[in-house]
């Protein structure tokens, strides 16, 4: 399998040196490439108030960065295309030590990676990319909202010759995080993130990444039904060693989605969604209980003159905890803005709600700002059984414990007509959650953080 891996970047890097020094028509596709990319900026501020059992007291912690993503793909030749995708980001102030610790797994990095290095090709409609790339799949999927997107390295393939049907199928090897103390790295290092054969298991593994060997994934998604799209997906990682694991365990995910959009004259559209997750772990995970299935469902009302309003609601088997995909872009219908769905949504019987109301200002002619409003509820069961998720033994995740939950965000971004590629967001959530432990001690936990944002998209290739 290693040499496998090893031909496959081989053959990428000679199809670049080839390319470099082949004929003229090589030379049009060059030189008829994209180029593009953004630079982006984010000021982060958060706040924790932590009181009860292990509590840390008052805390408050902030990062500042500035990043650069360029990215470059040839004309396809014969079908053959190279895509290259570099990522840089850097911390212009010094860092005190405290805000190093706090946010080392996503704005506390600097440096570069090349994140995406891939043959392509594609026929009739099916397309292939062999190398190092963004994936976003329903169960594989990297997450894009912090100072680096993450990405895979390996094969994927997709096909559109069934009407309204995408099928798509991908193996993978490696994984590149947010950071470099997110792929393992002591805490607090500071640097840009490596291709490594870990990755993050979401709502197992936490933040940080673990030991893998091979991700196999599959999805199929049609769109024949009128007003309805429905997936099915799955996912297997094999050889999954945590590092406090006396041996490695396989990892099975499985996804069934069914959306539908149903507009209502000209006023509104009407939706009603429907989702299940689920996950099966075998050796050395299987005292973690992470056997789980979550099922959520949602409906909404969107575009009634600008305004949009929906309820979401998500339940976890009791006894298991459930994974919720590969890589941090999985999410679930219940997530809170910033916090993600890991850090509550998952866990073995947690019933939790969502609200959400949002408006459009482009309906009273302020085209490119929108708000949104969220506002999410939760109540956990006893944690029963033994220790699953993860060693740490938090509450919520370890035998006798539970946890509620209760939090708000609101989001405003705002992308003006007149300067084509610039987009400014703001983004604030306060999570307040209590802990109750089985010596009877609870602990309240505040957390309240800020994002400040501005990006700017451009098109270097003159297209």
């Amino acid at each position: 399998m290693k040499l496998i891996k090893l031909s496959l970047a081989a053959a990428v890097c000679a199809c670049v040196v080839s390319s470099l020094s082949a004929a003229e028509s090589v030379a049009e596709a060059i030189t008829n490439g994209k180029l593009g990319g953004t630079v982006k900026t984010t000021y982060a501020n958060k706040t924790v108030d932590n009181r009860g059992e292990a509590a840390t007291g008052d805390n408050d912690y902030e990062a500042f960065g500035v990043g650069l993503e360029l990215g470059y793909v040839t004309d396809p030749l014969y079908g053959f295309r190279i895509g290259l995708t570099g990522q840089g980001w850097l911390m212009p102030y010094h860092v005190g030590s405290s805000n190093k610790a706090a946010y080392d797994k996503e704005w506390y990095t600097k440096g570069a990676v090349l994140s995406e290095l891939y043959l392509g090709y594609g026929i009739g409609n099916t397309d292939i990319k062999a190398g190092r790339q963004y994936v976003v799949t329903p169960l594989v999927a990297g997450n894009y909202t912090r100072a680096f997107k993450e990405a895979f390295e390996g094969v994927a393939i997709s096909n559109k010759d069934i009407p309204d049907t995408t099928l798509w199928g991908g193996w993978f090897y490696k994984f590149q995080g947010r950071s470099k103390t997110a792929m393992g790295a002591p805490a607090g290092e500071g640097k840009a993130p490596l291709f490594k054969d870990r990755v993050i298991l979401g709502n197992m593994t936490g933040p940080v990444a673990v030991k893998f060997e091979n991700i196999f994934s599959a999805y199929v998604q049609n769109k024949s039904l009128p007003y309805t799209t429905l997936t099915g997906a799955y996912a297997a990682v094999t050889d999954v060693k945590p590092a406090n694991a006396l041996k490695e365990g396989d990892v099975s995910l499985y996804l069934a989605e069914a959306n539908v959009k149903v507009p209502v004259g000209e006023i509104l559209k009407l939706g009603f969604d429907l989702n299940y997750k689920g996950s099966r772990v075998d050796g050395g995970l299987e005292p973690r209980r992470l056997d789980g299935d979550m099922f959520g469902a949602r409906v909404s009302v969107s575009e009634f003159f600008g305004f949009g309003l929906s309820y979401a609601y998500t339940t976890v088997s009791d006894d298991d905890a459930v994974i919720l995909g590969v890589g941090n872009g999985p999410g679930s219908y219940t997530a809170l803005p910033i916090r993600g769905p890991f850090v509550f949504t998952g866990y073995a019987g947690m019933d939790t709600h969502k609200i959400v109301l949002d408006y459009n200002f482009g309906a009273i002619g302020l085209d490119g700002f929108k708000t949104a409003l969220h506002y999410v509820k939760g109540d956990q069961d006893r944690v029963g059984g033994t220790n699953n998720i993860n060693a740490s033994g938090a509450a919520g995740q370890r035998v006798g414990t539970s946890m509620d939950i209760e939090g708000w965000a609101v989001t405003a971004n705002y992308a003006p007509k007149a300067v084509k590629g610039l987009s400014l967001g703001v983004t604030y959530t306060a999570l307040e959650r209590s802990d109750h432990y089985a010596s009877g001690v609870n602990r309240k936990f505040d957390e309240n953080e800020i994002w400040l944002q501005a990006a700017y998209k451009f098109d270097l290739s003159g297209k």
